[in-house]
């Protein structure tokens, strides 16, 4: 894992936000010989975690990606739902996601993940298994492929 990647998880870790880590980094904390460039999470989307997540986008610089030279903030609401939230951060970029594919939120995606450590404290990641099963459902080829790499790595 890249350096700012592992600080952007380090930060969101202590400052106790509930999150799972999904996505190409989940891929590489498992193994995979995959490359990523951002930090995929799907974060639990109470009042409380929302809050503690705002917090640390926030002391992070967080600003929407856009394609125009504004910086938005993070929003709050944004948060508390099921979409995409696109971040750039001081440690790199971010993406807050309320649900990924099928509707899977935090609850649901929670029995499917593994416990890793960062710096001694628990950090979930969505298995394997689970992250080769989403992308086989993808119709790009590109998925299609880091679908079969992940299948490649389950099997050594």
């Amino acid at each position: 894992m890249a350096a700012s990647l592992t600080d952007l998880l380090r930060a969101l870790s202590q400052a106790g936000v509930d999150f799972i880590l999904v996505g190409g980094l989940a891929a590489v904390a498992q193994g995979a010989p995959v490359t990523t460039f951002d930090v995929d999470i799907v974060h639990r989307r109470t009042d409380s975690n929302v809050d503690r997540l705002l917090s640390a986008l926030n002391s992070l610089n967080a600003s929407f990606r856009e394609p125009t030279s504004r910086k938005l903030p993070p929003n709050r609401d944004a948060l508390l739902g099921p979409g995409h939230n696109l971040f750039i951060t001081d440690l790199g970029p971010l993406d807050c996601l309320g649900a990924i594919e099928r509707g899977l939120d935090y609850e649901s995606l929670l029995p499917r993940t593994i416990e890793i450590e960062l710096d001694g404290r628990p950090l979930r990641v969505l298995a394997l298994e689970t992250l080769a099963e989403l992308k086989e459902q993808w119709p790009d080829d590109e998925s299609k492929l880091r679908a079969a790499i992940l299948r490649r790595v389950l099997k050594t």
